[in-house]
């Protein structure tokens, strides 16, 4: 299954929906990477925030695709980049190894 971004075609998804405050809301935290897997920050976990929401509102085929899912991301270099300095930050005894099983290959500045 192709991976999907939060920030593109979930937000094409939500679009599709019938236009509400609620809805109009969530294409605000889509764009801005909310429930997106490594640029979320507002969140614990994106991906259940806009699922939890989806379901709230009505739309629970949607929520499930998330949950299933369709819409994972990928980490771009910058994500990687930032997952690399904090496993350097805070687990600085092992972090060669925990980056080396993560596919980290980002090297130090």
């Amino acid at each position: 299954m192709e991976r999907k971004s939060t920030m593109v075609e979930l937000v094409e998804e939500l679009r599709k929906l019938p236009e509400s405050p609620e809805i109009n809301f969530m294409i605000e935290e889509a764009l801005a990477g909310e429930y997106h897997d490594y640029k979320n920050e507002k969140y614990v976990c994106g991906k259940l925030e806009s699922s939890t929401r989806l379901r709230s509102l009505g739309y629970p085929e949607l929520a499930q695709r998330i949950e299933q899912g369709e819409f994972d991301e990928t980490m771009d270099m910058q994500d990687m980049k930032e997952m690399s300095a904090m496993i350097d930050a805070d687990f600085p005894e092992c972090a060669d190894v925990l980056k080396a099983e993560l596919g980290l290959n980002v090297k130090k500045h």
